[in-house]
């Protein structure tokens, strides 16, 4: 049973790299959520709005949101990612690093990356 387990141990995670993936991966989340969402109040609340309407106008009511706040939002994420990961990475060097598990799954861990294409 433990010839099928791997243990490999976390020592240090690249902030800047997890940073972008999150980042731009809260950036096309927000793209797929946000987007439908800001469509459908801009169309409700283009007639209730009162005096809001005006204060949004200056901005481009809500084109400037579906624009802008994917970008915030992935700029903040960066930021705070880019924060926790330094973190992270200092409490793994105080404690050690994290034990992890991993099953084999029919390659060892020495065939890993290499091109397994045939040549013809």
């Amino acid at each position: 049973m433990t010839d099928n387990i791997l243990k490999l141990r976390l020592k240090r995670v690249d902030p800047v790299k997890y940073a972008t993936v999150a980042a731009f991966l809260t950036a096309l989340v927000m793209l797929i959520i946000f987007v439908p969402f800001m469509l459908l109040f801009s169309l409700v609340g283009a007639g209730a709005a009162g005096g809001f309407g005006e204060g949004a106008a200056i901005f481009g009511g809500g084109i400037f949101a579906i624009i802008f706040v994917p970008i915030i939002y992935g700029v903040l994420v960066f930021i705070v990612t880019l924060i926790s990961t330094a973190l992270l990475n200092f409490i793994l060097k105080k404690t050690g690093g994290i034990d992890i598990d991993f099953e084999k799954a029919g390659l060892d861990i020495s065939q890993i990356g290499q091109d397994r294409r045939i040549e013809q």
